[in-house]
Formats: structure tokens, C-alpha cells, sequence
């Protein structure tokens, strides 16, 4: 410590005393999240890990946050650098060499982590297998349903539909008086508790009905026209069946076992619809 040169906390301006002061304290209210990028916390193959490392840097979570942004500015500003611009070129360049420094380190970690499961016999757990094959996809094929579908409906020519969590069901197309209506019950309730969403034609009904039958549920979009319903509809289905055919045919190429192939391609065809869901911080990590 006594070869560093460290501020005098005597010396330090009022005013950039109370932005340290108030930086730190937004950031205490949270949960500080790792210095890793997520799909390299996420990544238990040596391989794998090689693949990740030929992307570009990207920050973790952490780093995005804008009261952790707000602390180092005022630690910068604290070390007399004067200029907006210099501060923020200097924050962007810790970030970025923090973010290369902490993947050196998991990308050693991992595979030391391989050789230790290789020499005590341990197979790659199934959601390491999926995440393996993620990677290897297609942008495209990564874009979630509900982004899929917002990206179908053209600005003003379409309105959201509220649609509830629970078990759907649709009458039969001949019904005469519920056929363009989808019905949901709320889980854990009777068969009394039930939500009736009327909309306008059998296509758009058909459309919720798919949706909602696989997990989708809050604000959807819809085309207002009947027409544009039935084409939507055409492409909603196509596409969960290419998602269908996609994850069977990536969970044969990785396992033969049949049992562990089918948990794997519903896995797989759960990300393709709903997006792969981010690593979340352990609850009981504090702020240092």
C-alpha cells in the first residue's frame, strides 16, 4: 500500500464526496451480481467454452448497472481526471478489461472443472448439453415468441390481448356460440374460476389458444384484421413445428438414450419458444 498513491479523504470536494456517498448507497440497496459474462457462468464444456471466447467481450450485468457506473465516475473524478469525456473513456476501458480478466478466469476454471468430472466419471447434465447447442444457433432461431410475434403485427394495424396464467382450452370450431372464445382457468382453482377471452374471429382465437397452451401469458399482440390473423397464424404454426423438429433432431445428435433425448428436446424447444432464461446472482451475495 505504501508504493500506491491513494486520496486523501481530508482533501476530497464536498461534491465529490456526496456523489460517492450517494453512488454507494444506490448500490448497497441491491444485490451486487458477479464480474463473469452470463453464458460464460452458464458454461460447464471446455469446448464450448472456446467457442464463447471467440465473441467479443461482452459486459456482465454488473457492469451495466448505472449506480455502479455512478461510483466509479466519482472515483475517477476523486483521482483528478476533470473531463466528462475522459472519465466515461476511462470507466468503458475498466469495464471492458474486467469483463476479458474474470473470462480468462472461468474459461481456466472450466476446464479444470472438465478434467475433475472426466476423472470421477460424470456425464454433462442435460441443461449443459442445451446450452452447449444454444450457442451453436442460428440468431434468428434465439428470438423469442413474444418478440417473433410483436415483430409480425405492424405498428397501429394490431392491439394486445391480456391473456391470464393457467390451463386454455377452445371449443370446437362448430361451436356456435364459443368457438372465437378461449377459455382459461386459473391453477389451483375450480372449474368455476374461469377467465373467457371473446375475440373476434376463430384465427385469432386459435392464435391465444396456441400461445397460452404453451406458457405464454400477459400482453399479446394481434393483427386487427381477420386476414392478417389467418396468415399470422399460418406462420405461428409453422414455426412452433420447426421448433418441434429442431430441438428432436439437435437432442438426437448429442445423446442415444432416448429418455434423456426427449428431456433434452423439451428443453431445448421450451428456450426456442421462450428465450433462454438469464443466470441469476445467488440471493446471498452482498455488496463489497
Amino acid at each position: 500500500m505504501n508504493l500506491l498513491e491513494i486520496p486523501d479523504p481530508r482533501n476530497v470536494p464536498k461534491a465529490i464526496a456526496k456523489k460517492l456517498r450517494d453512488a454507494f448507497a444506490k448500490l448497497c440497496t441491491r444485490t451486487t451480481g458477479g464480474m463473469v459474462e452470463e453464458a460464460f457462468m452458464e458454461c460447464r464444456s471446455s469446448e464450448r467454452i472456446k467457442k464463447l471466447a471467440e465473441n467479443p467481450v461482452e459486459l456482465p450485468n454488473e457492469l451495466k448497472m448505472a449506480d455502479r457506473r455512478e461510483l466509479d465516475l466519482a472515483v475517477f473524478e476523486l483521482l483528478g481526471i476533470a473531463t466528462t469525456d475522459e472519465r466515461e473513456k476511462l470507466v468503458d476501458e475498466l469495464y471492458y478489461e474486467t469483463a476479458n480478466h474474470f473470462r480468462q478466469i472461468r474459461i481456466v476454471e472450466v476446464q479444470k472443472q472438465e478434467q475433475r468430472s472426466k476423472a470421477e466419471g460424470r456425464e454433462f447434465r442435460t441443461d449443459e448439453l442445451a446450452a452447449d447447442i444454444w450457442d451453436s444457433l442460428p440468431l434468428a432461431d434465439k428470438q423469442p415468441m413474444v418478440e417473433w410475434l410483436a415483430a409480425q403485427v405492424k405498428a397501429g394495424d394490431g392491439f394486445a390481448v391480456d391473456v391470464p396464467e393457467g390451463r386454455a382450452s377452445l371449443p370446437d370450431s362448430a361451436d356456435m356460440l364459443d368457438a372465437n372464445t378461449v377459455f382459461v382457468r386459473a391453477p389451483g382453482t375450480d372449474k368455476s374460476a374461469v377467465q373467457k377471452i371473446q375475440l373476434a374471429s376463430r384465427a385469432h382465437a386459435e392464435i391465444i389458444f396456441s400461445l397460452a397452451q404453451r406458457n405464454l401469458h400477459g400482453p399479446l399482440p394481434l393483427p386487427k384484421s381477420e386476414t392478417a390473423a389467418r396468415t399470422l397464424l399460418a406462420g405461428l404454426t409453422q414455426r412452433l413445428a420447426e421448433f418441434a423438429t429442431k430441438a428432436d433432431v439437435l437432442a438426437r445428435s448429442r445423446t442415444s438414450d432416448e429418455k434423456r433425448a426427449a428431456e433434452l428436446a423439451v428443453l431445448l424447444e421450451f428456450w426456442l419458444v421462450h428465450g433462454k432464461p438469464h443466470r441469476k446472482a445467488p440471493q446471498n451475495e452482498k455488496t463489497i
